[in-house]
């Protein structure tokens, strides 16, 4: 049986849908954005929709095709960003999980690779849930406590995982420095990115680092699966 979804046939959907225990189903939330001069514009896309692939593998999760497009108005000052509005996206996330019960898959695993999408996918999750019924988990791959990573944009960790999961060679970059605020400033400080669109610390990325991390994202997903996206932490 086929790993994705969109490789299903309809019949074959029908039959996992009436199964007593349905599988779970993946569904990759990204973006389409600058990442500095060393990353590809779909990062945030392809990063989550390969570590889905992963968890998928080892379970009998489905993955979905992934939504490419996100919320991106941070980043649209670079180009290469192509950034939905807030409220597409949202109608976005709550046509596909109406459409996803609808058929009968009821476990969904929102697997995040934007780190805006999971806020807004929150909420429209929260409001779904007075219409239909389901069980459904958010998860931003960096977020992972066991990674112990702080949340950068371009910076050396996500380089280091683009490469391990997408064969990217690592490429030159010009250094500078970002700053953080305290609290969420609108409109943001120029300088909270850097010129060339990254925040945080690069240069020390590397495959085999991003492997290492690969791999714990995906052990602790292949358990948040196994325990039907209930999995307890304390």
């Amino acid at each position: 049986m086929a790993k994705l979804f969109g490789e299903l046939t309809s019949k074959e959907a029908a039959a996992l849908a009436r199964q007593k225990k349905k599988p779970v189903v993946i569904l990759p939330m990204g973006a389409l954005e600058a990442h500095g001069e060393h990353l590809p514009l779909w990062t945030d896309a392809i990063t989550p929709y390969e570590l889905a692939k992963r968890v998928a593998a080892r379970t009998n999760a489905l993955v979905l095709p992934p939504i490419n497009y996100g919320f991106c108005y941070t980043l649209r000052p670079w180009k290469g960003t192509v950034s939905l509005k807030s409220a597409t996206f949202a109608a976005t996330i709550r046509d596909i999980t109406r459409e996803l019960v609808r058929n009968g898959f009821d476990r969904i695993l929102f697997m995040n690779g934007h780190g805006a999408n999971a806020t807004i996918a929150g909420h429209v999750l929260k409001e779904l849930e007075d219409e239909c019924s389901f069980t459904a988990c958010i998860v931003s791959w960096w977020n992972i406590k066991e990674l112990g990573v702080e949340a950068g944009h371009a910076d050396e960790n996500e380089a280091s995982m683009v490469m391990a999961l997408t064969g990217w060679k690592k490429r030159p970059f010009r250094q500078e420095k970002s700053h953080q605020y305290f609290g969420r400033v609108i409109p943001m400080p120029k300088d909270q990115f850097t010129k060339y669109g990254y925040a945080g610390k690069v240069g020390g990325e590397s495959k085999e680092k991003g492997e290492r991390m690969a791999k714990i994202v995906v052990d602790k997903l292949v358990k948040l699966v196994k325990a039907d996206l209930l999995l307890k932490e304390g």
